[in-house]
């Protein structure tokens, strides 16, 4: 569970890019991050929730004040998973993007919590960075 910064550590396409800016007809940028979509899914369902046109599959250019209002549905994860939560609770607001991955992050539970935790906390941090520079920041689908 990771946010890769270099593109040569990518293996094959299928891969959710997150570009600072608007996307401008180019994929695979230096300056993106990408997460694999078992990754991506459990963010995935807080940027539904405030960019109600979002497309998993599209070149969605996500404006600055909604970005805000994603990082603080995802600040509200953090404290779910901070209070240890039980899977139920945690499922209305993160994502399982394939059937086994629900499965998967049960068996190791406890670590996998911790783990989801930083994942979000370094987005965060980086959405932050670009926020100060970006009035976009697109998430490229696959």
């Amino acid at each position: 569970m990771k946010i890769i910064r270099n593109k040569e550590e990518l293996e094959g396409t299928c891969y959710i890019e997150i570009l600072p800016g608007r996307y401008l007809g180019q994929c695979w940028n230096d300056t993106s991050i990408f997460l694999t979509e078992e990754v991506f899914g459990f963010i995935e369902k807080s940027i539904e929730s405030e960019y109600p046109t979002y497309d998993h599959y599209a070149f969605n250019e996500i404006q600055k004040e909604i970005w805000w209002r994603i990082l603080g549905r995802l600040e509200r994860v953090i404290n779910l998973l901070e209070g240890h939560h039980k899977m139920n609770t945690l499922k209305e607001h993160i994502g399982f993007f394939f059937g086994c991955s629900k499965d998967e992050f049960i068996k190791d539970y406890e670590n996998n919590i911790e783990k989801l935790r930083e994942l979000i906390n370094e987005f965060q941090t980086w959405i932050k960075e670009r926020l100060k520079s970006q009035n976009y920041i697109s998430v490229l689908g696959i």
